[in-house]
């Protein structure tokens, strides 16, 4: 089945954006989408300016690749190397994945738009009620996590729930003409990357195939509330890099089930690897990059690795950018019990992580998202504790 895209031809208009780092010329793209469909006036956008990738010399993480091209004709191989990521580190690239560049590149347009096209008021009128109901929806506004030691976040992100992107009104105006966009953008994902991956995932727990998507959608129509997200870091200041020794988010293991995000050309997302020691992940053009989260990792009983990541100030020669990041979380339905998948495999080899009362995906979820930077926390030099229904959770400077 071809993916639902979206391309667009070019016009001859120009207009002038301004960043923290620059001001920026750029030709707008508008037209007729991959269906023919003229694409209304306000679909007109700047360009995202792709940053160089780093010459610096650092140490980068040694990440497998899945090549989903192959997935008709050479599964047995794509398991195989699914199963040796996800017991080892927990990520992995995916490529040919039939999303063309230009449909990547136009949801980075988008996501530039959601942060310097929407002003500081109306940014602050769609603000997540992330604290009071346990949801992203919306804007997740900078400062509003402690990183370390006093020191406030400088990260934005806006945020599309798989279920909740109607009605119109609630996104901002200057986003309301791309929300059909991200929407398609999203089932995409989900059909030709998510769904695929997923039975690779199958076949390494010896489930039946199906059988994990069965959980994200089920036969009788219920299905898991996906969240979308345009994420953007603004670069800290010297002296707040020096108090968090360059860290700008906190290492961590994802809430949902499994986490897409599209490569981008910024260094500064690390992965820490068996040896102990965190590392850079290489940009890819066209490529995803794919880790589990804590709700699959805890239903395959630690089988499948959740993977511990963090954003770090970039090297050098990218240290002025801001790192703009296009990312899908994959969710189960939301009644859907964080107990032992129905493998003979998971419950020889895997452990039972929770032995009293197991919380729905969509209260472990929500739990997280509440505390996330702002819960009460037993501090350490190289990591605070928080615990979450009975489990204790690392978050790492």
């Amino acid at each position: 089945m071809s993916p639902t895209t979206t391309t667009t031809s070019t016009t001859t208009a120009i207009a002038t954006t301004t960043t923290n780092d620059a001001t920026v010329s750029a030709p707008l793209t508008d037209t007729v989408n991959s269906r023919g469909n003229n694409l209304p006036t306000e679909s007109i956008l700047p360009k995202w300016q792709k940053p160089p990738v780093t010459k610096e010399d650092v140490e980068w993480a040694n990440i497998l690749t899945v090549d989903l091209s192959l997935y008709d004709t050479n599964k047995d191989q794509l398991i195989d190397t699914v199963r040796e990521a996800l017991q080892r580190d927990g990520f992995f690239y995916v490529v040919g994945h039939e999303v063309p560049q230009a449909d990547l590149d136009r949801q980075f347009d988008i996501g530039l738009h959601a942060f310097d096209g929407v002003t500081p008021e109306e940014k602050k009128q769609y603000e997540a009620p992330i604290a009071e109901k346990g949801t992203f929806m919306g804007y997740k506004l900078s400062q509003y996590w402690e990183i370390n030691h006093g020191v406030r976040d400088r990260i934005e992100h806006y945020n599309f729930y798989l279920n909740s992107f109607d009605p119109i009104t609630r996104h901002p105006q200057p986003l309301r003409p791309f929300v059909e966009e991200a929407r398609e953008f999203l089932n995409t994902l989900r059909q030709h990357v998510l769904r695929r991956v997923l039975s690779l995932i199958d076949a390494v727990l010896e489930l039946p195939d199906g059988y994990l998507w069965s959980l994200h959608e089920t036969e009788d129509g219920r299905r898991g509330d996906d969240l979308f997200r345009y994420m953007m870091y603004d670069p800290l200041t010297k002296e707040e890099a020096a108090i968090t020794k360059g860290v700008m988010l906190n290492g961590h293991t994802d809430f949902n089930s499994i986490s897409t995000l599209i490569s981008q050309p910024v260094t500064a997302l690390q992965v820490l690897m068996p040896d102990g020691k965190w590392r850079y992940v290489r940009h890819r053009d066209g490529a995803m990059v794919i880790n589990i989260g804590d709700q699959l990792s805890f239903m395959s009983g630690g089988l499948l690795k959740g993977t511990m990541h963090r954003v770090v100030t970039p090297p050098d020669d990218q240290i002025h950018f801001r790192r703009l990041g296009v990312f899908h979380f994959a969710h189960f339905a939301p009644d859907i019990p964080l107990d032992l998948l129905p493998s003979r495999r998971v419950h020889e080899e895997g452990r039972r992580l929770f032995e009293d009362k197991v919380p729905m995906s969509q209260e472990w979820e929500q739990a997280r998202i509440k505390s996330y930077g702002v819960g009460d926390f037993i501090k350490g030099e190289e990591y605070d504790i928080e615990t979450i229904n009975g489990v204790k959770v690392r978050h790492y400077h």
